[in-house]
């Protein structure tokens, strides 16, 4: 590529080092684009050459790499994702959750493609970025402010407009209480609460005293066929409106996804002893969510989908408005800690983005809590207060326990794992790698929901439900077929991951297709179906490296047992993990330890020398 010709990509990489408070623009190889395209791809691998993956989570040598991809801010419909890769404080494995919103496509518009944040801070600082000018800026007046009011402040200060939803002029990414205290997941809160939410990268910034990033840009992105990219997009549209998709999207997100739970009995409850809860019946309709608590719809930078909902929060004295919540965070704050009342998962949820928390991980490690304290291994004593399933008062008063690591919630704070392990009964936590599972429980009552079992066991950043697609598109049920599916949508999603495209829309069999045509219009680069896969391909197994250099191996491609036992509550189906996995190994050219043979990365590009070898 030559400056001037880059279609998609703006060709640069902002650096900043926190501890010399320095920074530096540097170019992006095309070499790089090639083989990775973008965000998840290319954060990837400058990880793996720039981060040793035994390195302190929280020390100033692990980095954060803030991830655009050649779609975001093309106005590409649904393409406006960015990620954060890094090491994971909680688990100890490659992380690279993504998020919405405006902070993608207004990074584009300063003119970076990727930022690269280095060391720490000795005190607390914000980044502001303006195009080419870049400030490191005091923050020790925002430190220790909640989400909302640190985001109010900022835009009070460097003039942004107030909601974020009328007329963005800036975007703000930023850290509460939790990332400061370094609790282990802790999140990053994007424009009123779209979030990097698992994995703890919020304690990472925290451990940097990076308060917020605020992110001002006027630049725009070339488009190499402009023509041909406006017909596509008004074509898109035209099926997305005659498909129902559009509609849908827009009235339910994933409001209408607590009824699909039900219906195929994988809905997390009870720390995932059950996988139904009659008295969670009454929010199998979604028009009862939109009629009691919404207040709009939402929708991240150049999305005609508008998913996103924004709810009041019920019994505040002051009125007061949260983004989601999501299925997720329905399931898991909600019947998974045997609480069915929306009114308080709402306030769960509120709770959890003003104070910077994953609400999967708050979900999971509260629930395992609940079951620890309801068999008699965790005394009321220890806790303050019962902690029994159903108890909406003890888990408001632990989520901000946890956030500011008092009392029990100091221990919550390491997360669900280290709170079993402390009562001595590991395996009641519900978690992959130390990362707390999804909401959608494996021993379903549909023969399919076994494979989430695998999906959950072979992410490389824990158990996830963004890494692969979720069981309902699957059109066999046969084992084999379902690994295959399986390694098809991994490779899938994280080529998707590198475009910059929202997964929620094009992770299915209907435009499975069309992020290789935008691509196309985009950048001018023609992709065929199996190159896209390939270079999805090449990220899984680059992260696969980097997680094997870590310790990590077959024995962390593991279910807690719960999920292989022949007898449950429910009518349900036994994940029988080790045949999948000895599949699904074989497949991807993995030798029976997980470690991908040399021919294998050779064929993808990725053959080492010996010094690189010794680091798998």
């Amino acid at each position: 590529m030559r400056d001037g010709d880059l279609y998609g990509w703006k060709g640069k990489i902002l650096r900043v080092n926190l501890s010399k408070k320095e920074w530096q623009v540097e170019k992006l190889g095309e070499e790089l684009t090639r083989y990775y395209l973008g965000g998840r791809g290319i954060g990837t691998k400058l990880f793996w050459e720039e981060v040793d993956p035994n390195v302190d989570p929280l020390g100033p040598q692990n980095k954060l790499i803030f991830c655009t991809g050649p779609l975001v801010g093309t106005g590409v419909p649904a393409g406006s994702r960015f990620l954060v890769v890094s090491k994971s404080p909680l688990t100890s494995t490659i992380a690279n959750p993504n998020c919405g919103g405006h902070f993608g496509s207004m990074l584009k518009y300063a003119g970076y493609d990727f930022l690269i944040i280095e060391g720490a801070a000795s005190n607390p600082v914000y980044l502001f970025i303006e195009n080419e000018k870049i400030e490191i800026k005091d923050a020790t007046h925002l430190w220790g402010k909640w989400v909302s009011e640190t985001e109010m402040a900022l835009r009070h200060e460097v003039g942004g407009e107030f909601d974020p939803w009328k007329g963005n002029n800036l975007s703000i990414a930023l850290i509460g209480p939790a990332g400061e205290n370094l609790v282990k997941f802790a999140s990053i809160i994007s424009d009123g609460g779209r979030t990097v939410g698992r994995s703890g990268l919020g304690a990472v910034m925290g451990s940097k005293k990076l308060k917020a990033i605020v992110v001002k840009g006027t630049e725009s992105v070339k488009i190499a066929d402009k023509k041909g990219f406006r017909k596509a997009v008004q074509d898109f549209l035209k099926e997305a409106r005659e498909s129902g998709q559009l509609a849908k999207r827009a009235m339910w997100g994933t409001w209408e996804l607590p009824a699909r739970a039900l219906a195929t009995g994988t809905l997390s409850a009870l720390n995932f002893q059950r996988n139904y809860l009659e008295a969670f019946r009454i929010w199998e309709d979604p028009s009862i969510l939109r009629e009691k608590f919404l207040v709009r719809d939402e929708a991240c930078f150049a999305c005609p989908f508008r998913c996103g909902k924004r709810t009041r929060v019920p019994g505040m004295d002051a009125p007061k408005t949260t983004k989601g919540p999501e299925y997720e965070s329905i399931a898991l704050l909600g019947p998974n800690c045997g609480i069915c009342d929306m009114e308080s998962v709402i306030k769960a949820n509120w709770l959890c983005n003003e104070l910077g928390m994953d609400t999967i991980n708050t979900g999971t490690a509260i629930s395992c809590a609940m079951e620890l304290f309801e068999k008699g291994y965790l005394p009321e004593n220890e806790v303050g207060y019962k902690l029994n399933f159903g108890n909406t008062e003890s888990v408001l008063k632990l989520i901000k326990a946890t956030a500011y690591k008092e009392g029990f919630g100091a221990l919550l704070a390491e997360g669900g794992y280290a709170v079993a392990s402390t009562y001595g009964h590991p395996e009641l936590f519900m978690g992959v790698k130390k990362q707390g599972m999804p909401a959608w429980h494996p021993r379903g009552q549909i023969e399919t929901s076994v494979i989430l079992g695998l999906q959950y066991a072979t992410s490389n950043v824990g158990a996830c439900h963004t890494k692969s697609t979720l069981v309902f598109h699957a059109k066999q049920s046969d084992i084999g077929s379902l690994v295959e599916w399986t390694k098809h949508y991994q490779d899938f999603v994280a080529a998707i991951d590198s475009c910059g495209l929202c997964w929620i829309i094009y992770h299915g069999p209907l435009w499975e297709e069309k992020p290789i045509d935008w691509l196309k219009h985009v950048t001018g680069i023609d992709l065929k179906i199996e190159d896209f896969l390939e270079i999805g391909e090449r990220i899984w197994n680059v992260e696969r490296l980097i997680n094997l250099k870590a310790g990590f191996g077959r024995k962390d491609d593991m279910l807690p047992p719960r999920f292989g036992e022949r007898e449950g509550p429910d009518k349900c189906y036994t994940v029988d993990l080790e045949p999948m996995l000895n599949m699904y190994y074989r497949l991807r050219e993995w030798d029976e330890e997980g470690i991908p043979s040399i021919k294998k990365l050779a064929r993808l590009g990725l053959a080492l020398q010996k010094n690189e070898r010794d680091k798998s």
